[in-house]
């Protein structure tokens, strides 16, 4: 069975990439920092199996982007998920963002959908060993969902600090801040560390 190697925990004292999110608008997501501890608040998917919320360091990870807590996701062979759906005002302008810290493992996978539309893909995604920071812009409805699916089979992929809020209160975005890999302007750095499995 595939585990994650937690290290020394770090309570409170989570190293990060930057000390918070651009996006400091209220967010319509729950729990988007993970900061109960667990995955309260979001709908999870797929057979849900070496997923986990940690604090302090795990696998090649120093620590959460923002706060004590942070997500890791290592399901084997199909994807796992964890989505939202939230009411909004239909036309406003929703900022999606979030931090992704991932690792170069193979076979991997990141993707992020708004309303079952794709918004991101990544194959083997590679943050360069830091917390990666993206972004879209998508247009409200009145309710909508959010949802991100994983896949790691020989490790785990990172997530923390997501929000969803409106686009015209979101704190702009510092001009050299780097975005994830892929679609509508996101762009990811990633490490090129290998996790290990351990078999059961």
């Amino acid at each position: 069975m595939k585990s994650i190697n937690a290290g020394a925990l770090l309570l409170g004292a989570a190293l990060s990439a930057w000390a918070a999110s651009p996006a400091s608008a209220a967010s319509y997501l729950q729990n988007g920092s993970f900061e109960t501890g667990d995955f309260s608040g979001w709908t999870t998917g797929g057979a849900f199996e070496f997923n986990q919320v940690v604090t302090g360091p795990a696998y090649v990870y120093p620590g959460a982007q923002h706060g004590a807590y942070y997500a890791t996701f290592g399901p084997v062979g199909a994807p796992d998920t964890i989505s939202q759906t939230f009411s909004d005002t239909p036309g406003e302008q929703l900022r999606i963002s979030g931090w992704l810290f991932a690792a170069v493992d193979h076979p991997s996978r990141f993707t992020l959908t708004f309303n079952g539309t794709p918004l991101s893909d990544e194959i083997d995604p590679d943050t360069d060993g830091i917390w990666s920071f993206g972004q879209f812009l998508v247009t409200a409805t009145g309710t909508d969902t959010i949802t991100l699916a994983f896949q790691d089979d020989p490790g785990f992929i990172a997530i923390d600090n997501l929000a969803v809020a409106s686009a015209a209160s979101a704190t702009p975005l510092p001009a050299a801040l780097p975005m994830f890999i892929g679609g509508a302007g996101l762009v990811a750095l990633l490490a090129r560390r290998r996790k290990q499995k351990q078999a059961a």
